[in-house]
């Protein structure tokens, strides 16, 4: 409890001093500063109350005589603790130097220490009398004793040891204690409350110990018996020798201010509880808060507001104020402060609910807001605040505007049937829609090559070095490919410090950053989105999704044009196999039907006209011609099939060139001599060998020098060349024909293409025979190719052929290359005089050739039209030989032979056989031999071969 200086002046004691008109009274604080004067004092020295106060009322002291004044002098020092007497001199108003003698008294708190200096002082000059001075002063205490008795407070006085020793009837009043109660020293300790009394007993006995002020706020009973809050105050009263003569005291009832003052802090607690419940609540919602006066001065957000600002609260002290936020609209354009919602609830009183504001950051992070608003009125509806509650709608805005953005990709996605289609759809949706400034979509190919399938705002010296991108290369599209994790470069410093070479290609002059987002199908990697920023950036979760999102989508949809693509490509092919097939099947009827009309014309003619010698002998080699080139369509056409199946084999051994193209040569050159052309041969020789099939390689020249010269018109040249290099040989085939179409050229050795497939063609041919070269010279480890300058201007076919042997393999052997027309023998074989051969053969015609062939040889023969037929002959007759066909109905050729080969020696079981069919493929021929078969001649019969192995058969047996 501090015992104040002003409350101590407050006592009537203090005022009745300060109004005593015959002696000067003031009060000085610890410092010395003057803090109250009596009119008696501003009377004397003339000062006004501005001039006195402070340390200005020691102007009035003369300047010898300020010395014990001083804070640190003899009297108002530290060391002086219970006050003393001076005589100084004093300016009167008159500027007279008058003599002053003052008493200095100390006012003191609880702590003893001296906060003020009570000053009492007379004019002495002139010596006036002590009698003067002792009435003066009785004087003095009679006014006081006067206001003591009719003060409307409890006024008390006691004995310098804190005794009452005369009546103070006020308290009494207050109390109800009788005056004897009151003097008895203690009744009136007893008339304050339990718990108070304690506190107040003991900080009274200090007071009266320390001589210092008395000060303390406690219950005192009331005369009804109730208990009322006082403020008492007690100040000692000092003799001229310092000590204490008596205390006077006052009970002021607080009961009121402390009964407004427990409901103050009553109210005060429950409306700082209320503050914290509401600052709490403010605090913790997931919303911003903002608060704001009457004229639109900010005066509270809260910490979400803060957050989603980006920044503390800026104060402002209207609406104008409000551009520091930089809220805009959604199209970009900037609000007037004025028009924002927040100030049209303040100026107007409007509701705002619902308004989305684009919030612009400084640190670039901008915001999408929704705001609610709304004014606070007093109860003569005067806007006196006004409240905004916003959310940051800014990731549920994004994942709209980004589920929109893949909405729209998808369904434009899914009209994309290329891969540059999808590529650009993509492109179109994250660039600039994404805030990127350029863009690239990449491909990975099966080699793991990189190669960029369409690109945006790249410049082309950039472009041009990154279009394709080996696995090897140091690029951040490789990397994230391979990863398979996306890669964010922040700035150029993070490319330069990564990919130094991406920087150096200068793909944008300024500060920018790369994003690269690898996409994935069924755990695969097929490529990757790239984009480029204008300015450094990092990626913020919602956007990562996104982009990732997009690569995704970007991924499956290049799989599912890819997967197009192949299907049309596979249609085309498709339709182009069926193209070709109908082509084809049309040639092969033409080519079919047109020796067949030759053959069947002819032999009408032979039997229904004698034709003189000449003109038969011409329709018979007309008719064998024809079945010749039937045979070696039929020859072509089982080579296709080899070469399709892959049973196309190699008989690899020393093989002389020279040779080959000669026989080559010997077989086209008839046919180029008959047509006037010049067929030129230029062999260089060389006593090595080549590793090679001769009959396939003497088939790879005979196609060639055929085709040249059924493409050389009349009086045309065909030569062809053969030289050596270090590593290889080369055939070279050259016409000055009909030329090659430079379109046609990528397709020239493709199986059943012909340059010209239509009726009106002038060269036959099913289009197979340089499909056959192309297959044979690459089973050598070889190569062939064609030039020509255009139509009319000829062409020349180059064969590369290695030095090294081609891989060996069980060979098939080449069919014959067509010879002049060989001649039957004009002496038979006398190994088939007299022998008895058995023909088996279901085709009647064939059935009844072979038997003329062989009895023309004096042959005994008999026939079979079925394999059951053979059996029954077998058992009446065994053969001493068996021509037998393979297909047959019922038991065909092959269980033929295996039941015979069942039977004893005696009953033919050792009988040799010859299987005659027109199953010519290698696997028959084995089949054949398998089965029991002693040799295999293939359909269409040549007689000249089919007598010589069965008169080999013959010898044998």
């Amino acid at each position: 409890m501090l015992a104040l200086a002003l409350p101590a002046r407050d006592t009537l004691r203090v005022r009745a001093l300060l109004a005593d008109t015959h002696r000067l009274v003031w009060v000085v604080d610890e410092a010395g500063r003057m803090q109250e004067a009596s009119p008696s004092w501003a009377a004397f020295t003339g000062q006004s109350p501005g001039q006195m106060m402070g340390w200005h009322w020691q102007h009035a002291i003369h300047p010898e005589d300020r010395g014990p004044l001083d804070p640190e002098g003899e009297l108002l020092g530290p060391g002086n603790s219970t006050g003393g007497e001076l005589t100084f001199r004093v300016r009167r108003e008159d500027d007279v130097w008058r003599d002053v003698q003052a008493r200095a008294l100390p006012v003191k708190d609880e702590s003893g220490r001296t906060v003020e200096w009570l000053f009492l002082g007379e004019d002495i000059t002139g010596h006036a009398s002590a009698e003067h001075t002792a009435e003066a002063l009785n004087e003095s205490e009679e006014r006081f004793r006067s206001l003591v008795q009719t003060s409307a407070s409890a006024i008390w006085t006691t004995n310098a040891q804190g005794l009452p020793v005369e009546d103070a009837p006020t308290w009494r009043a207050f109390t109800g204690l009788t005056l004897e109660q009151w003097l008895d020293g203690t009744s009136w300790l007893e008339a304050i409350h339990p718990e108070d009394a304690p506190a107040a007993r003991e900080a009274w006995r200090n007071a009266v110990t320390t001589k210092t002020p008395f000060a303390r706020e406690y219950r005192l009973k009331h005369a009804n018996g109730s208990w009322r809050w006082v403020m008492s105050r007690a100040v000692p009263m000092f003799n001229l020798d310092g000590e204490v003569r008596e205390w006077v005291g006052t009970n002021t009832d607080i009961s009121e201010r402390k009964n407004a003052e427990a409901e103050r802090d009553r109210l005060m607690a429950e409306l700082e509880t209320n503050e914290r419940l509401l600052s709490a609540i403010l605090e913790q919602m997931p919303s911003g808060f903002l608060l704001a006066g009457p004229h639109g001065e900010l005066t509270y957000a809260n910490a979400q507001a803060e957050a989603i600002w980006g920044h503390e609260l800026i104060q402002s002290p209207d609406v104008r104020g409000y551009a520091a936020y930089h809220q805009h609209r959604l199209d970009g354009t900037p609000y007037p402060p004025e028009e924002l919602p927040l100030a049209r609830s303040v100026l107007h009183g409007e509701v705002v609910r619902g308004e989305v504001l684009w919030l612009r950051r400084p640190d670039k992070d901008n915001r999408f807001i929704k705001v609610n608003c709304a004014p606070i009125r007093d109860e003569r509806s005067r806007t006196i605040a006004a409240v905004m509650v916003f959310d940051n709608i800014t990731e549920a805005r994004q994942a709209e505007e980004h589920a929109a953005r893949l909405q729209v990709v998808t369904s434009a996605l899914s009209q994309a049937l290329t891969q540059a289609d999808v590529a650009r759809t993509v492109l179109s949706v994250a660039v600039g829609g994404m805030g990127a400034e350029a863009g690239a979509v990449y491909r990975q190919r099966a080699d793991g090559s990189l190669e960029s399938l369409h690109d945006v705002g790249y410049p082309e010296r950039f472009v041009r070095h990154v279009r394709d991108l080996t696995p090897a290369a140091n690029n951040p599209v490789v990397d994230a490919v391979r990863t398979g994790r996306e890669i964010w470069l922040r700035s150029t410093a993070d490319m330069q410090a990564n990919y130094p070479e991406i920087v150096t290609l200068r793909a944008s002059e300024r500060d920018h950053a790369v994003a690269v987002f690898p996409m994935w199908v069924h755990g695969q990697s097929v490529g990757a989105l790239v984009l480029s920023y204008p300015d450094p950036r990092i990626c913020v979760p919602e956007e990562l999704q996104f982009l990732q999102m997009l690569a995704q989508q970007c991924g499956q949809a290049l799989e599912r044009a890819r997967l197009y693509e192949a299907a049309e490509a596979e249609r085309q092919r498709a339709e182009q196999a069926s193209r070709l097939k109908d082509e084809f099947l049309g040639v092969l009827s033409h080519e079919l039907r047109t020796p067949l009309t030759a053959i069947l014309g002819w032999v009408q003619i032979l039997r229904t006209r004698q034709l003189p010698q000449d003109k038969r002998e011409r329709a018979l080699e007309t008719i064998e011609r024809n079945a010749r080139a039937q045979t070696q369509l039929v020859e072509d056409l089982l080579d296709v099939n080899r070469i399709v199946s892959g049973r196309l084999r190699l008989d690899v051994r020393p093989t002389h060139l020279e040779k080959v193209i000669e026989s080559a040569v010997d077989v086209v050159r008839p046919a180029a001599e008959a047509r006037g052309i010049q067929l030129q041969v230029s062999l260089v020789p060389q006593t090595v060998s080549v590793q090679g099939d001769p009959d396939r390689l003497q088939q790879v020249v005979w196609n060639l020098l055929s085709n040249a010269v059924k493409f050389t018109p009349q009086e045309g040249s065909v030569s062809v060349s053969l030289s050596w290099r270090p590593a290889h040989v080369e055939i070279q085939v050259r016409d000055t024909g009909d030329g090659i179409a430079p379109g046609f050229l990528p397709h020239l050795f493709e199986r059943f293409t012909q340059a010209d497939a239509s009726s009106t063609r002038r060269h036959g041919g099913l289009g197979l025979g340089l499909a056959i070269v192309r297959h044979l010279v690459e089973l050598h480890g070889g190569t062939v190719e064609a030039q020509s300058a255009g139509k009319g201007q000829g062409a020349t076919f180059t064969v590369l052929l290695p030095l090294v042997a081609p891989r060996p393999d069980t060979a098939e052997p080449a069919r014959a290359l067509p010879q002049h027309p060989p001649q039957l023998p004009a002496d038979y074989p006398k190994a088939l005089h007299g022998r008895h051969i058995l023909v088996v053969e279901d085709e009647k015609d064939t059935r009844e050739l072979v038997a003329t062939l062989l009895q023309e040889g004096k042959a005994r023969v008999s026939s079979a039209e079925s394999a059951a037929q053979a059996l029954e002959l077998l058992n009446r007759e065994p053969p001493e030989l068996i021509i037998s066909d393979i297909g047959m109905p019922g038991m065909d050729g092959y269980a033929l032979i295996q039941e015979i080969r069942t039977r004893a020696p005696e009953q033919g079981g050792r009988v040799p056989a010859v299987a005659l069919t027109a199953y010519a493929r290698q696997e028959d021929q084995a089949a054949a031999l398998r089965a029991g078969f002693d040799s295999h001649v293939a359909k269409p019969l040549e007689p000249a071969e089919l007598l010589w192995v069965v008169a080999t058969l013959l010898k044998r047996s």
